[in-house]
């Protein structure tokens, strides 16, 4: 029988998918794969049933919502993960999606023991930009662009100069739901020395310095001007975007 046949009808599949995810709450440690399979077991689950992908990915999001609580990701559960997700049977195109996060949440765990990432020269989305000498380009996002004339009191984050990002103080802050003008997309590039916009055709920059008014919010970063606010909105749909922007900046930012 195999692992796929686990997730089909019948009181015995159903009582091991719950007990599954039972032994997945909490911290993942070395070992809960082979909890996993002592499980399968001692329900004795054998008759043979529907490749149910759904209720699969639904148990190996249970282990990686384990990791992502912490907010970091260590080597140790990513090769737990790695077997829980053979264990499932689990294709990575069946959880794309959720193994997209998982690359963001260790991209954040580095940057927050010091391990800034680099974006690759060979980067498709990086050609065109031109970085000063000694300038490197340390993380891209893809982007939409907006123009709002205010806020409407919701401010975000404020991003300040040689001041440490607060750990998820970004997520409690959405950007404003309508009133924008919409002005295109495009990618946006943080580099050791400033902000980048590649869009179609035309290419911005902001650099760092202690009067730069930047703000933070869990789907977004606004560039208050003079007169309105540019805002770049994530594309990504993650929160961890912004705690990879926001901490990224915190280390730059001086």
């Amino acid at each position: 029988m195999g692992i796929k046949d686990l997730f089909g009808k019948g009181k015995k599949k159903a009582d091991f998918r719950e007990a599954a995810k039972e032994v997945l709450t909490g911290k993942l440690t070395p070992g809960k794969a082979a909890e996993l399979e002592s499980l399968r077991r001692e329900h004795d689950v054998e008759d043979a049933g529907d490749d149910k992908t759904m209720l699969r990915r639904d148990v190996y999001n249970k282990a990686v919502g384990s990791v992502r609580a912490r907010g970091k990701l260590s080597d140790a559960e990513a090769a737990e993960l790695a077997k829980i997700q053979k264990f499932l049977a689990l294709r990575d195109d069946q959880v794309e999606r959720t193994k997209w996060d998982l690359v963001r949440l260790r991209t954040l765990t580095e940057i927050r023991q010091g391990r800034l990432p680099v974006v690759p020269a060979s980067n498709a989305a990086g050609r065109g930009v031109s970085l000063a000498p000694g300038e490197t380009a340390h993380y891209g996002v893809q982007v939409e662009v907006l123009d709002r004339p205010t806020t409407s009191g919701l401010d975000g984050v404020t991003v300040k100069w040689a001041t440490p990002y607060v750990i998820n103080s970004a997520k409690g802050h959405s950007l404003p739901a309508d009133g924008y003008k919409e002005l295109g997309e495009g990618y946006l590039f943080i580099t050791s020395k400033r902000l980048i916009f590649k869009g179609a055709g035309k290419t911005a920059a902001v650099e760092y310095a202690p009067q730069a008014n930047f703000f933070l919010y869990s789907d977004g970063i606004r560039l208050e001007r003079t007169v309105g606010n540019t805002i770049l909105k994530f594309k990504s749909k993650s929160d961890d975007t912004a705690e990879i922007v926001g901490e990224l900046l915190a280390a730059l930012m001086r």
